[in-house]
């Protein structure tokens, strides 16, 4: 994971400010190099501004990355898969050699072939001209900031202070820039290579500086979603099944697809091991000289189907001997008044690094999140028992939630401001943190990857709209808002959770948002992913439920959908009349 900035005008002054305002952010992100490169072209003044978080290679890469032309790359990515990279070199390093000798056709050819999470700035020298993108979901966060006739700047950055002209990079495809001074501010205009997908989807209203060329990236996701309906015959099977996940009726169930069900455990197995591949032998905290058996892989862990299964499948793809983190957030919540209080007195925090306590109003963190965590982890200890599954207890109170939000977590939410971006932003800031307790000790994650489940409910129906639309129109109306989900997964949040996830210096990644899960998702058809005539916590993801019960997953196989701000009680603490889609207060005030 990196940070990663690029900034142009005529202004040094303006340049510094930005640099300087900047820096806390995108170190943040990536904390084992920094450093930053200034050019000149005619009176245009350009920085590339780069921090590096290791993770592949023998050494950090740093950047920008030069080549022998002058070239300039800024990678914020995994090659995942797609090309075979020695693990003794960077994908910075990979992709900078590669580039080199390519025109623009093949450059986006090379782009469109990479499978894995990605953003990047590349200035090509000899053509004065920059590009920049992020992959197809638009798992990797970038911004930019237009030039305006009050601010003549065009920045495009990892992560910068919120402020109104700052704006999320669509993840339509790869853009171009020419950095031709007159252009850039004086008629700025931004050519797009728009995805393949996207083209056929449609690319909705485009502001008026950008332009599409002809020319698509070609989607690395194979397989368009199956729209095939159930026809009476398959419906009446359906209903035939039993709607249980006990021991018989799981077998039942695994029965009726039995193929699909394995299917997705290799390609999940894959996803998985594909992204503890690409994490160096030690956390965060040992040095290459170093022997480390400590947690280089953590879990966003709520104790439902989706981070279960990640856990699970996780498990078979390290070392036995490394521990692996399971991150669990709270917030307090006051003492019921009926007198059934906890044995626990205090409130328990860290702060500047030393335990402190607070006697004067007992707290509770047995939220349902903490609940279903700490039951589906004892699960896990009983199914592989000679890992060590640390159950890590994130404790937040209000007060520190007030003041990470007031004096950092605002801007990383930005430029998103609703309240439910600020609930879900300052949860998964927290979770991300790795900040707690194991068994009552001070604790905080090692890890350097992130493990966590989004993507899950968008490709299985397990949102409550779902079964809505399911009630309301049947196969069709679902499989029309399971499409809609897809389709609109790098317009919704993806940007903010890396923003707010790899600010504390690692590196989140989607197994279920691999190009390969998708592409296989896509090809099943919809009642097996989604068959919403079951009751809520079977029908809802269905093929994910069976296959964690039948491994041992019986608690988080069957556990309702829970929301992040739900399940942590964040929700709780703030105003109860507020709507998800109303603008956060809290979030502006601070900004």
């Amino acid at each position: 994971m990196c940070g990663i900035c690029f900034i142009c005008c005529f202004s040094e002054d303006e340049i510094d400010g930005l640099v300087s305002s900047n820096q806390t952010l995108l170190s943040r992100r990536g904390p084992d190099c920094i450093d930053k490169r200034d050019l000149k072209i005619d009176e245009l003044r350009l920085t590339f501004q780069g921090s590096v978080l290791w993770l592949q290679g023998d050494e950090p890469s740093p950047q920008p990355f030069e080549d022998a032309h002058g070239n300039l790359l800024l990678w914020n990515g995994d090659i995942l898969a797609g090309y075979e990279i020695s693990k003794e070199i960077s994908d910075t390093k990979y992709i900078s050699e590669a580039l080199a000798s390519k025109d623009e056709d093949e450059m986006i050819l090379f782009f469109s072939k990479i499978k894995g999470p990605w953003s990047f700035v590349y200035f090509r020298k000899e053509e004065k001209r920059l590009y920049f993108g992020r992959d197809m979901f638009g798992r990797h966060s970038l911004l930019w900031q237009k030039p305006q006739e009050t601010c003549p700047v065009f920045m495009v950055s990892s992560v910068s202070h919120r402020k109104e002209s700052v704006q999320e990079v669509p993840a339509l495809g790869i853009y171009s820039l020419d950095l031709d001074s007159t252009r850039v501010l004086s008629d700025f205009c931004v050519s797009l290579i728009p995805w393949s997908h996207k083209v056929l989807k449609g690319l909705g209203d485009l502001e008026s500086f950008i332009r599409v060329e002809q020319r698509t990236v070609v989607s690395p996701v194979v397989n368009p979603l199956n729209t095939t309906v159930a026809d009476d015959t398959t419906t009446d099977f359906l209903r035939s099944l039993p709607c249980s996940l006990g021991k018989a009726d799981t077998e039942h169930l695994y029965s009726s697809m039995k193929i699909e069900i394995d299917n997705l455990l290799n390609v999940l197995c894959y996803s998985v091991q594909r992204r503890v591949d690409k994490c160096p032998q030690r956390c965060k905290n040992c040095t290459r000289s170093m022997e480390c058996n400590h947690s280089k892989i953590a879990v966003l862990f709520s104790g439902g189907v989706d981070s279960a299964m990640i856990a699970l499948i996780l498990d078979t793809c390290v070392d036995v001997g490394e521990s692996i983190d399971l991150l669990n957030v709270a917030f307090a919540q006051k003492h019921s008044a009926n007198g059934n209080e906890k044995n626990t007195k205090m409130n328990t925090k860290i702060k500047d690094s030393k335990l402190e306590t607070q006697h004067d109003v007992p707290l509770d963190y047995d939220v349902p999140d903490r609940i279903t965590g700490r039951e589906c982890w004892r699960q896990l200890q009983g199914i592989r028992p000679n890992r060590k599954w640390n159950f890590v207890e994130i404790n937040v109170t209000s007060e520190e939630l007030a003041e990470e939000r007031a004096s950092h977590i605002s801007h990383l939410v930005a430029p998103l401001m609703s309240v439910l971006d600020d609930s879900i932003g300052c949860a998964l800031w927290f979770g991300g943190r790795g900040q707690g307790f194991i068994a009552g000790n001070p604790y905080t994650s090692p890890a350097r990857v992130l493990l966590c489940g989004m993507g899950a409910d968008e490709q299985l129906g397990g949102y409550a709209r779902h079964r809505v639309r399911f009630n309301d129109g049947g196969w069709a109306a679902l499989l029309e808002e399971i499409d809609l989900e897809i389709s609109r997964i790098p317009t919704r949040n993806l940007g903010r959770d890396n923003r707010i996830l790899a600010d504390h210096g690692r590196a989140p990644r989607f197994p279920y948002l691999d190009e390969d899960v998708v592409s296989f998702l896509n090809t099943l058809p919809i009642w097996m992913k989604a068959n919403l005539d079951m009751p809520r916590g079977l029908g809802e993801k269905l093929i994910l439920r069976v296959a964690a019960s039948r491994l041992g997953l019986t608690i988080a196989a069957g556990l309702p959908k829970r929301a992040i701000q739900f399940g942590s009680r964040i929700a709780k603490l703030e105003n109860s009349k507020e709507k998800g889609s109303d603008s956060c207060t809290r979030l502006l005030s601070n900004s």
